[in-house]
């Protein structure tokens, strides 16, 4: 039986209270910016020393580095902005594509687009006036990377199509050994620290418990390995998933003229609008004479994004609001009672990743498309046979089925050769730094994901950690740094037991932000800017130091 919606007064009711939650939070948010920026940048209260430098001294082997950054997406290349900005040009970035980007030009499937408004997803420093949408599509996210690129002077820096097989620490040479390899040739490079900046959502996932898969005739590839090629024109496609990449690759997939589309859900997602537009010219050109302007919508946006925070992690009654909406929100796009069940989640809203387009519900509903609910049980030659008993001749498979964010594969050995894929057998632990790994720094490692907000903020946060531990280590005559084992395992051990409260642990799912044994490796449990605070300073009473 279908629930009662609620009625016209009662969901006025809720939207008012959602947007008086999401403007209370802007208006406290913002404020207590602009106070924390009079006292600390201005008035320079707590403010440390500015124009620091490092003060590299370059070394004789041409294949040893100050640091060696892995990866050209956001964080790769933030790390190298911050370098050159500390006065040191000796790193060098390990990029195993052709071009600079990362998951950004990796991923190029049809309606490939970011969740977070393009204001906010961009480098605070480096804002874009000329976005063409309110929401950034991937092209144009991939071309902002590429004028960052240029316009900070890093591509001399980068090696392309390369790729980083090993890492070792040299105890003896207080080094890492890092082996590459390049057009079939392997290459040792050293350097003194270094940076992994290539993201969670770098290598594509297929599913292990599906037979027959080496028996399709047909084409096949992942969306994060977009086939080009793919012709889909009188053709019988199957979409594999319902996650992120799916919502936006079956609307554009539907207008293709394929013979029919099918889409196999193993578990639906919430959905919710997205509030996109075309930017007009005459907002380009204010945000271009007017910086500040854009400057005051970043932070709207990102305190609006940081009220979610509330519902996820606090539970506050807020959640039912919101839920209700979303729900709202389905009832008027699918009007099919046993279509819209299928399409309802069985958890709380956040759970799982929040789904955010206004092209889904439309596209499932289209007579060309249907959505295949029954969990499949083999594939075949040239179809798709679901454990009813049913089977769907199909021409090209789709898989949309995730990145391999539990698998860490890069084989890396720290202090006495200790590998770090048997330090995170149990599961995956990091605080920007890993114990028995000196040097090492994760950007975007484990727990520093978001579901609220814009990930760039967590970068920058983290990027600002590590120059004050580079500096401090310089000023300091420091030559290694080893975070405490008991500080690690202390933060990891605080921060899994609040994850238990949030809605990513008790919200009723199991989700890719967990692994195997159910821990929650991926998520930030908390308003964001409590981490910019936590990253604001070094820390350095909780590190072992050699000099």
């Amino acid at each position: 039986m279908d629930e009662i919606p609620p009625s016209k007064g009662r969901l006025l009711l809720y939207v008012l209270c959602s947007y008086t939650v999401a403007s209370l939070t802007a208006v406290l948010g913002i404020t207590g910016q602009i106070f924390y920026w009079l006292i600390f940048d201005v008035c320079g209260f707590g403010k440390k020393q500015s124009n620091r430098k490092l003060n590299v001294t370059k070394s004789s082997n041409p294949n040893e580095y100050y640091t060696l950054i892995i990866g050209s997406g956001f964080s790769g290349l933030g790390a190298a902005i911050k370098l050159r900005e500390l006065g040191t040009d000796n790193f060098v970035i390990i990029e195993r594509h052709a071009r600079v980007g990362g998951t950004w030009y990796a991923n190029t499937y049809p309606g490939c687009a970011c969740d977070v408004p393009s204001n906010l997803y961009s480098f605070s420093f480096e804002p874009n006036p000329n976005w063409s949408h309110f929401f950034g599509r991937q092209p144009e996210i991939g071309q902002y990377l590429e004028h960052c690129t240029d316009k900070y002077d890093i591509r001399r820096h980068i090696k392309f199509n390369t790729i980083v097989t090993e890492m070792k620490w040299l105890d003896d040479k207080q080094l890492w050994e890092v082996t590459t390899q390049s057009n079939g040739e392997e290459n040792h490079i050293y350097a003194k620290f270094v940076m992994a900046g290539y993201g969670p959502l770098s290598n594509a996932s297929f599913p292990k418990d599906i037979p027959g898969v080496d028996k399709f005739e047909g084409r096949m590839c992942h969306t994060a390995e977009w086939d080009k090629t793919l012709e889909f024109e009188n053709k019988r496609v199957a979409v594999i998933g319902t996650g992120a990449s799916a919502i936006q690759t079956v609307p554009e997939l539907q207008k293709t003229g394929v013979k029919q589309l099918l889409v196999f859900q193993r578990t639906p997602p919430w959905v919710i609008p997205r509030a996109d537009r075309k930017v007009t010219n005459f907002e380009k050109q204010l945000f271009a004479k007017f910086p500040a302007i854009q400057k005051l919508i970043r932070a709207l946006v990102y305190w609006i994004r940081e009220s979610t925070v509330l519902s996820f992690v606090y539970r506050l009654p807020t959640r039912y609001v919101n839920a209700e909406l979303v729900k709202y929100n389905l009832r008027m796009h699918v009007k099919d009672e046993e279509l819209r069940k299928k399409l309802t989640p069985t958890w709380e809203l956040g759970c799982k990743r929040v789904l955010i387009t206004n092209d889904w519900y439309p596209a499932i509903q289209k007579p060309n498309v249907k959505l295949v609910t029954n969990r499949i049980k083999e594939i075949k030659s040239n179809s798709i046979v679901t454990y009813d008993g049913d089977e769907y001749p199909v021409d090209i498979i789709i898989w949309s089925t995730g990145f391999l964010v539990q698998n860490f594969q890069l084989p890396i050995y720290g202090v006495n050769g200790k590998p770090l894929a048997e330090q995170w057998s149990e599961t995956m632990q990091a605080r920007v730094t890993v114990p028995n790994f000196p040097n090492f720094f994760f950007l975007l490692g484990p727990n520093t994901g978001l579901g609220h907000n814009s990930i760039i903020v967590m970068i920058e946060a983290q990027l600002q950690y590590i120059t004050e531990a580079l500096l401090y280590m310089q000023e300091n005559n420091i030559q290694t740094l080893d975070v405490k084992p008991d500080v690690h395992d202390k933060f990891n051990h605080n921060l899994q037991a609040k994850l238990k409260k949030t809605v990513w642990q008790s919200g009723g799912c199991h989700s890719w932000y967990q692994d195997a044994k159910g821990n929650n490796t991926t998520i930030w449990p908390d308003f964001t800017w409590t981490y910019i605070l936590l990253m604001k300073t070094f820390d350095f009473k909780n590190f072992i130091f050699q000099r």
